[in-house]
């Protein structure tokens, strides 16, 4: 029997200085004692030439004297000059390893997550090896608040069905253990997927189309690799009824015990996304028009209504969800930490939608192939832009009116796709 587009009714429990070298000289020469003249023997009388050359004897002795005084300051001064010249000259005590010629100090490898653009030291990358994996997140107001909306790195939203919204999450460089509640996936959102590098995809149920596109396309769906089977993935999900809401809102799953099955199921190993165009220049829109609040209403006013109001000091937008009795916009909070979801980077992407003949649910088909018209929200700004995607498999690629990708800030992106037929009810200011 074929699964249907209901979510599956099990419920699981989850949860050193050396002395101085001696200093040799030349020794200070002494005068020797002087001796005593001899004296004539002759009673009262002293010989000329002995008096005189006594004399004579005597003041060279004195000079001598002086001058070995005199020459050996001198050489003390000259040795003492050069010893304090060495000294004063010697270097550190610590000991300094010279870089050797032609040599850098080393470089920190950086890695980017081609998701959001953001840079990581590559021992902190620990995700690198990983595939992103995505999560398909009911947004029925009995759902909310959600759990790891926050640690997206993307988010898709787009109508299930009846106006009501669901959220395409998905998660690279940060892996949440509590996300949900999950919900079935549609056709439409599995294109997504495709693109990111044949990311995987956590879901329960699908509708016909769903299943056609993950058996034939294909695609890696966690839920058909046994996510919800306690005996393949102990721990991958749980149901949580403690707000006393339907059965289908209250399913929850853990992206590590994710991972770790698409491991199991040999999805391991680097994945090559087509990364989007990043800049590091705060003013490269400055010209670009003001936007700081933004009003998405994708089929009518109410309860899924998409809000964001740009808040200078985060550079990000902030997110609210419907409306409250006097008409205002309640903030959008993670039901784990009451942080409000904030994004970078938002894109709004107009597409054509219409409903699928026969189909007994009235399901929805949006074309995500070809190209159409885009908003782009980035710093405050706004810009008009296009987007075109000419495979399956290739990224969508945002354009501004000259024709020249766009570039976003490094960050996390939230991407409304709106029905073409709406673009009058996406309102800025």
């Amino acid at each position: 029997m074929q699964l249907t587009d209901f979510e599956s009714p099990q419920a699981q429990s989850g949860q050193d200085h050396g002395e101085p070298t001696a200093i040799r000289g030349r020794p200070i020469r002494m005068p020797k004692t002087a001796q005593t003249p001899q004296i004539n023997d002759s009673i009262g009388s002293t010989s000329s030439d002995g008096l005189n050359n006594m004399t004579t004897s005597k003041k060279k002795k004195k000079f001598g004297f002086f001058l070995s005084i005199f020459l050996g300051f001198i050489i003390a001064a000259a040795i003492g000059g050069v010893y304090w010249y060495i000294k004063s000259n010697e270097g550190p005590l610590t000991p300094v390893t010279p870089v050797g010629k032609g040599e850098t100090k080393p470089q920190v490898t950086q890695i980017m997550n081609p998701l959001t653009g953001k840079m990581f030291a590559e021992n902190a990358a620990n995700w690198v090896d990983d595939r992103p994996f995505g999560v398909m997140m009911n947004n029925h107001v009995d759902a909310r608040p959600q759990s790891g909306l926050i640690y997206a790195d993307i988010v898709y939203e787009v109508v299930a069905e009846g106006g009501i919204t669901r959220f395409l999450t998905f998660y690279y460089s940060n892996t949440p253990e509590i996300i949900g509640p999950v919900r079935s996936t549609r056709e439409y959102y599995l294109v997504l997927v495709k693109e990111l590098g044949d990311a995987m995809i956590m879901h329960d149920g699908y509708s016909p189309q769903a299943l056609y596109a993950i058996d034939n396309w294909p695609v890696r769906s966690l839920f058909r690799g046994g996510a919800t089977l306690p005996s393949v993935c102990d721990g991958c999900v749980w149901r949580d009824q403690s707000r006393n809401v339907a059965y289908e809102h209250t399913e929850y799953t853990n992206g590590v015990k994710l991972r770790e099955l698409g491991d199991r199921l040999g999805w391991q190993g680097k994945t090559t996304v087509r990364p989007w165009l990043f800049k590091d220049d705060p003013n490269k829109y400055v010209s670009a028009p003001e936007a700081k609040e933004i009003t998405i209403d994708y089929w009518y006013h109410g309860d899924y209504t998409g809000h964001f109001k740009y808040d200078p000091v985060s550079n990000k937008y902030l997110r609210y969800t419907g409306v409250d009795a006097q008409d205002q916009p309640i903030p959008h909070l993670d039901r784990e930490t009451q942080e409000q979801v904030a994004v970078t980077n938002l894109i709004v992407q107009f597409a054509v939608e219409s409903t699928i003949p026969d189909d007994d649910k009235s399901r929805l088909k949006y074309e995500l192939l070809g190209s159409g018209k885009a908003i782009v929200f980035v710093d405050g700004k706004v810009i008009d832009a296009t987007w075109s995607k000419a495979d399956r498999d290739d990224r969508t690629i945002f354009y501004d009116t000259s024709g020249k990708e766009i570039e976003f800030n490094r960050g996390n992106f939230w991407i409304g796709i709106v029905p073409d037929r709406n673009v009058d009810q996406v309102v800025y200011k």
